[in-house]
């Protein structure tokens, strides 16, 4: 299983998900924490740069599937090169090799941006995308539609799964407050489990976006396509950030 873009801020907890189930070839084109090499040494690790499509399509010999966590933000060219650019050497990669599981990550703006955000509620990942106009989702959005082009082509299957707030299951504190499309690390990176282990002919389209966030009061955005189709449980109750204390 190729992880690209592995050590950010949610590789390392994806990364402990899937390697009970998984040998994983961890890159990125920074270096592991020392705590994850410490504790994951039977898997691999390897320095991959998703803008360069040599180097990922090295890494992605011999693999079975494809998780792309790799994101830059706020740099204009290297958010272009790696959102971008980077999914396209992914799907190229996984076409070369045979490879018919992507898993793709983003935003939840990617879909959902201002437009929606601002008047709507009841906000499914299949609505027609409306990013915005911001760097992030942008860059994103243009990688989105890369692996749809693929998927429709090629005999490629991509999940795209869709973020927006993460927290440690410390940080779920009564009253803390929040935007209403909230996770916690956990129950984020068991999508990625759901997601690999899902019989690809259960999919309805070979391209599918999924919002994961746990349950939340407000009904702003709906996750549950992820827990129709991937069988998504969260288990950490996100609801009591919205709770008074006491």
């Amino acid at each position: 299983m190729l992880l690209l873009g592995a050590n950010g801020y949610m590789g390392p907890h994806v990364v402990r998900v899937l390697a009970r189930e998984h040998h994983l070839r961890i890159t990125d084109i920074q270096p592991p924490p020392p705590d994850v090499r410490e504790a994951f040494q039977e898997h691999e690790f390897r320095d991959v740069d998703v803008t360069d499509a040599d180097q990922v399509a090295a890494a992605a010999e011999g693999m079975e599937a494809i998780v792309n966590l790799a994101v830059v933000r706020r740099h204009p060219a290297l958010a272009f090169h790696v959102n971008t650019r980077g999914c396209y050497h992914v799907m190229q990669a996984a076409v070369a090799q045979g490879i018919r599981r992507v898993i793709n990550t983003g935003p939840h703006f990617t879909v959902a941006g201002p437009r929606y955000e601002r008047w709507d509620h009841g906000i499914g990942p299949d609505v027609p995308p409306h990013p915005g106009t911001g760097l992030y989702p942008l860059t994103k959005s243009l990688g989105q539609e890369i692996c749809r082009s693929f998927a429709e082509v090629h005999d490629v299957y991509v999940l795209e799964l869709l973020f927006y707030s993460l927290r440690d299951k410390e940080q779920l504190r009564e009253g803390a407050g929040g935007v209403p499309f909230v996770v916690s690390w956990a129950d984020a990176a068991e999508a990625f489990r759901l997601g690999l282990a899902i019989d690809l002919a259960r999919l309805p389209s070979k391209c599918e976006v999924f919002f994961i966030f746990a349950d939340v009061p407000q009904g702003k955005f709906l996750n549950d396509k992820a827990k129709r189709i991937l069988g998504f449980a969260p288990r950490d109750d996100v609801s009591r950030l919205w709770r008074k204390p006491g």
